[in-house]
């Protein structure tokens, strides 16, 4: 990015390129991870998976956690969606004052090996950020939260980029909850 673009010139990048590249509709609809069917699908993958956007990304979750929890210590969420956007913000924050080290949870429990459902880094009573591309229930960051607080972490924040509805149910889980964009936000 350029030293002279501003956080909300890089976030009007993001929406830019999120709904340049990422957004598909379809008549029928889409089933959502959530069961929900929508006509708008949000493949942030697109982005996580090029150069551009999952450094724009980085930048900005990265950007928004030392605005919002300065104590965290660690990023992570549920498989797939929030392994290349943790690993993005864990590699940035090397250039900052505090280093952030990523992890990702496990759908399931391993049967083998060590048999771990958390992966990488996390350590008991650490400070987490759980992260997502895109939440409509939310049901994979809490499902990771809960993993996390079973582990004997602490969920300081959670932060998705794009939110389809899902902040209520971070509000009852008592989870502090950010979104870049609402569907409202991609609807062009």
């Amino acid at each position: 990015m350029k030293s002279s673009e501003t956080r909300s010139d890089r976030s009007e990048t993001l929406r830019k390129l999120i709904v340049s590249h990422a957004i598909e509709r379809r008549e029928q609809g889409f089933t959502l991870a959530s069961g929900k069917i929508s006509n708008l699908y949000v493949d942030l993958r697109k982005l996580t998976q090029d150069p551009l956007g999952i450094n724009l990304i980085g930048e900005l979750v990265l950007d928004k956690i030392e605005d919002l929890v300065r104590e965290a210590e660690y990023v992570g969420g549920l498989e797939t969606a929030s392994i290349p956007i943790s690993t993005a913000v864990s590699l940035l924050s090397i250039h900052r004052q505090k280093h952030l080290k990523a992890f990702w949870v496990r759908k399931r429990q391993k049967d083998h090996g060590l048999e771990n459902r958390i992966e990488g880094n996390l350590e008991k009573n650490a400070k987490v950020v759980i992260i997502d591309d895109t939440v409509t229930t939310g049901g994979s960051c809490l499902l990771a939260a809960e993993a996390v607080k079973e582990f004997g972490a602490r969920v300081v924040q959670s932060i998705a980029i794009v939110d389809r509805g899902a902040k209520e149910n971070f509000e009852k889980a008592r989870i502090p909850f950010f979104a870049f964009f609402t569907e409202s936000d991609l609807d062009t």
